[in-house]
């Protein structure tokens, strides 16, 4: 497809959501650069028309770019990488760190970021110490953040989908470490953002029920049930919406939690029977007894 169709499609985009090129590229390339792109006078390489469609909301569903065998295949060592921490399997992470690592020597800071990413999941699976997880993820986020403090909303800035993983892991990190105060004014930061600038995709349709499931979660440790029951339902909704079933029952779970403790008792019983038969039916029988104990021991609520 020609170059000029895809600054075209760059352009209209963002016009039509009122973005400057320096906001949509901050980070990712100059508005230079973008104006070049915009103009057909460049091509983009993958990762980068990748990083400014998600600024602006989108997935690259469109264009399917790659100016040379090395990028292709360092876009699919990543993609690996992206698979391997959602299932868990760091042995093979070790691997593709590994792979990029030899991959990106030669390229731009911006093409590392997930690397740093990656490398910060495998700390956090291998016990490192906090402070040096938290460095790794400064120096992820710092690649197209560089004003990010890892404590301070940057609300004016548009997001990609690996800075918004990368800032929601800075606030699991301070969950941990019992700072839930900071984990909730970023985790609200992404909450947020995803639901005003960002359109339905695959990718939020992931993440979105995630960063709910974290806000119910942190809110249930400062006793905010109120909160909790409206967040869990809004991810329930948004779960039965687009179909993610994964993250369903865990928020089905908080909500009957909130509801218990919020003297509901009747209207708890009905969800947590719901998550328990989710999680049956997902053959995760381990949640499904232990989320079973809980409600015997906490609420003396039996199935």
């Amino acid at each position: 497809m020609a170059t000029y169709v895809i600054g075209d499609y760059i352009r209209e985009i963002r016009l039509r959501k009122g973005y400057t090129q320096e906001d949509v590229s901050f980070g990712i390339c100059t508005s230079a650069t973008l104006s070049r792109i915009e103009n057909g006078a460049q091509t983009p390489g993958r990762y980068i028309l990748d990083k400014l469609m998600e600024r602006l909301g989108m997935e690259n569903s469109v264009f399917n770019i790659f100016v040379s065998k090395e990028e292709m295949e360092l876009y699919e060592c990543v993609q690996e990488m992206v698979r391997n921490i959602a299932d868990g399997n760091f042995e093979e992470l070790v691997k593709q760190i590994q792979k990029v690592e030899g991959l990106t020597k030669k390229t731009s800071h911006l093409e590392r970021q997930y690397l740093y990413f990656a490398k910060a999941e495998l700390m956090w699976n291998k016990g490192a110490e906090p402070d040096q997880i938290m460095e790794m993820l400064m120096k992820a986020i710092h690649v197209t953040l560089p004003q990010f403090d890892g404590v301070t909303p940057m609300k004016e800035n548009l997001l990609t989908f690996d800075e918004i993983m990368i800032i929601n892991a800075i606030a699991r990190k301070y969950a941990r470490e019992n700072n839930i105060e900071e984990a909730l004014k970023l985790e609200y930061w992404l909450k947020d953002y995803m639901e005003e600038q960002m359109m339905d995709s695959k990718q939020k349709t992931a993440k979105y029920p995630v960063i709910l499931y974290n806000l119910s979660n942190w809110l249930a440790r400062v006793q905010r049930y109120i909160e909790i029951n409206d967040i869990a339902e809004e991810g329930v909704e948004f779960c039965i919406k687009y179909g993610n079933l994964v993250i369903l029952p865990r928020l089905l779970f908080n909500k009957a939690c909130a509801l218990a403790e919020l003297g509901q008792k009747g209207e708890a019983v009905k969800y947590f029977r719901q998550s328990v038969v989710l999680f049956e039916t997902m053959k995760q029988n381990e949640r499904a007894c232990r989320a079973a104990d809980y409600c015997k021991n906490n609420y003396g609520i039996e199935f």
